[in-house]
């Protein structure tokens, strides 16, 4: 999967530097994973939420949440927002 607006990922790693691992991880998995649906989605990131194609990951080992425009048909995901905050 394709993931782009990635300048907000550098933005949020240089104001939380902290979570810059996690924030390293979650773009990994998300551009080298072809994911088919939100199904298979969930079984790699469990603390998900969504709203049509909006989904919000808790990114792991931070109080980070990073909200995505995901189309599976596409395999693109775009980066909306990372801002602290709870599902």
């Amino acid at each position: 999967m394709k993931v782009v607006a990635t300048h907000r990922l550098a933005e949020a790693k240089e104001k939380f530097p902290a979570s810059r691992t996690a924030l390293d991880g979650w773009f990994r998995i998300m551009n080298y994973t072809d994911f088919t649906s939100d199904i298979a989605l969930r079984r790699t990131f469990s603390e998900l939420r969504n709203n049509g194609n909006e989904y919000w990951f808790l990114v792991p080992g931070t109080t980070l949440l990073l909200k995505a425009i995901i189309n599976f048909s596409a395999q693109v995901a775009m980066v909306k927002d990372v801002r602290p905050g709870v599902l």
